[in-house]
């Protein structure tokens, strides 16, 4: 089990310590080593989010508001009960579709988070495949963050390529992969752009229920076959 050794809270690991185990059966856990780009990275592993994460999940997100406001649903300050709130749709997950969809960055297999990414599939594309008529379009939606203590090391860019070619593509069969991002934030702009995908929308404005204001939102996306470049660029799905 992953231990908690970088925060000094040892009644709230204790408090959490049993709670949300994975269900037997569960896939896609890790941990999974990321490939470097070169000698110059660092080690960086995925494996799944647990218990044993929470107290250094709440310490990141109260760092600062960088993660508030870089992202659509993380807030600051970054409570108990939203730690709590968030493991049990974990689980949830885990329970119904019996496999793991969310990971947290480390820097060796047993090591304290450093970061946090997700994807899933989006329910009820509209979409018929062009090549494929028999079924609907499959679409799989990324999300991550980073701690600011550990940016510009290339974490989010090499977990999110690993987690678009080998799990959204390969394991999950996702036709497209898509991520937003506020349109102002270039550091995941580029991040994405990283990770293999192009900006189909250069700006859709929506409203942030968190922030209860418009953003401007451009979407990514990055496709198994050109077939389906065209689904994304009105940015309604």
């Amino acid at each position: 089990m992953v231990t908690s050794n970088t925060v000094n809270d040892e009644n709230l690991y204790t408090k959490y310590a049993s709670s949300w185990p994975i269900p037997p059966g569960t896939t896609l856990l890790g941990p999974f080593e990321i490939p470097s780009r070169g000698d110059h990275d660092s080690p960086l592993f995925l494996s799944a989010v647990t218990a044993a994460d929470l107290p250094e999940i709440i310490r990141v997100l109260n760092i600062n508001k960088d993660i508030f406001y870089n992202t659509g649903s993380f807030q600051y300050p970054y409570l108990e009960s939203h730690a709590v709130t968030r493991m049990d749709n974990v689980h949830k997950w885990r329970l119904e579709f019996g496999f793991n969809n969310r990971w947290a960055m480390r820097t060796s297999p047993d090591g304290p988070l450093v970061g946090w990414i997700h994807c899933f599939p989006v329910p009820n594309i509209p979409f018929i495949h062009p090549l494929e008529p028999h079924r609907h379009v499959k679409i799989i939606e990324l999300g991550y963050w980073v701690s600011p203590e550990f940016r510009n090391r290339g974490f989010g860019s090499r977990s999110a390529r690993f987690v678009v070619e080998e799990i959204g593509f390969k394991v999950l069969h996702g036709d497209i992969v898509r991520a937003r991002a506020y349109v102002e934030n270039m550091g995941s702009r580029k991040v994405l752009e990283a990770a293999g995908m192009r900006c189909e929308l250069a700006s859709k404005r929506e409203f942030v229920d968190k922030l209860q204001k418009e953003m401007d939102l451009a979407f990514y996306a990055v496709h198994r076959d050109p077939s389906t470049h065209h689904i994304l660029h009105d940015g309604t799905v």
